[in-house]
């Protein structure tokens, strides 16, 4: 059964809130909408796997260089030039997901 524009602006935004109210949690702070606003925008060739423990680096899989990194990011915004190289040549990032999952606050429903 193919999947309607509907479910999947619902898992979204399910997505997108369920990720707010948690950096709101681990951040304790108001501006946890305004953080998952700008950890969705840095996606643009990256995926956006989860939230490290200590809920101030968000974790990504770079689709092109098929990397997975770590940035560090706030309500002002992802700060690309403070990223660090968790791991390169996945061709998924799921194994290490696997093996790191207790170090995250929040995964990512994909």
């Amino acid at each position: 059964m193919a999947t309607t524009n509907s479910e999947e602006q619902i898992r979204r935004r399910d997505t997108f809130v369920n990720l707010a109210e948690e950096l709101q949690i681990q951040r304790s702070v108001v501006h946890g909408a305004k953080m998952a606003e700008n950890l969705f925008r840095f996606e643009n060739g990256r995926d956006l796997v989860g939230i490290g423990h200590e809920a101030e680096r968000a974790i990504y899989y770079e689709t092109a260089s098929k990397s997975l990194v770590a940035v560090r990011f706030d309500k002002h915004g992802v700060y690309s030039g403070e990223r660090e190289l968790l791991q390169r040549e996945l061709d998924d990032p799921t194994a290490w997901v696997e093996a790191y999952d207790g170090g995250l606050v929040w995964l990512h429903s994909r």
